[in-house]
């Protein structure tokens, strides 16, 4: 036990960088790229893309960002019980746990269905279903950044805390 009290400030660190990273993809891919991609026959107007096209073209970004995602989503699993167990953390934990259950829900639920969807044709996409799956996981995927944000803060602060408390 004592030999992971020594280690724990590198495995934040590295924790932090994590939720960091994902943070960083998620508005990446939801404020940056969609945007774009979802306009891109209005920003090059000889394009011919339609609104299909550009779903497939984003569906490949979230592809990737759900590798990174599911990665995260087992470090926060380890980290938070490891620190439940060390530290008796509870606020952190919980938010770690609300962060797991959104991230699976995005990438083993919503994401597979949007592909099976996808796999139809365009009239996979054109009924109130799709519509309906589509909106709840942009809700769940803004939730999920906003989850990683308060856990972000809490560990943040969590570590001034306790860094000070030394001095």
């Amino acid at each position: 036990m004592q030999k992971l009290l020594k280690i724990q400030p590198y495995f934040l660190a590295l924790y932090l960088l994590g939720i960091g990273v994902a943070l960083g993809a998620i508005v990446t891919a939801g404020a940056f790229s969609a945007p774009a991609i979802f306009r891109a026959s209005a920003i090059v107007p000889d394009l011919n893309i339609t609104v299909f096209q550009s779903g497939i073209l984003m569906t490949s970004i979230f592809m990737k960002l759900n590798t990174l995602l599911n990665a995260l989503a087992i470090f926060i699993l380890i980290y938070e019980i490891l620190s439940l167990r060390v530290n008796g953390a509870r606020i952190a934990p919980i938010l770690g746990a609300i962060s797991i259950i959104l991230i699976f829900l995005f990438t083993l639920y919503y994401t597979p269905y949007i592909l099976h969807a996808q796999s139809l044709g365009e009239s996979g996409i054109a009924n109130a279903t799709f519509d309906t799956m589509h909106t709840q996981s942009v809700v769940v995927f803004k939730a999920l950044m906003g989850s990683l944000c308060l856990l972000f803060i809490v560990r943040v602060l969590k570590a001034l805390n306790s860094g000070c408390k030394g001095k």
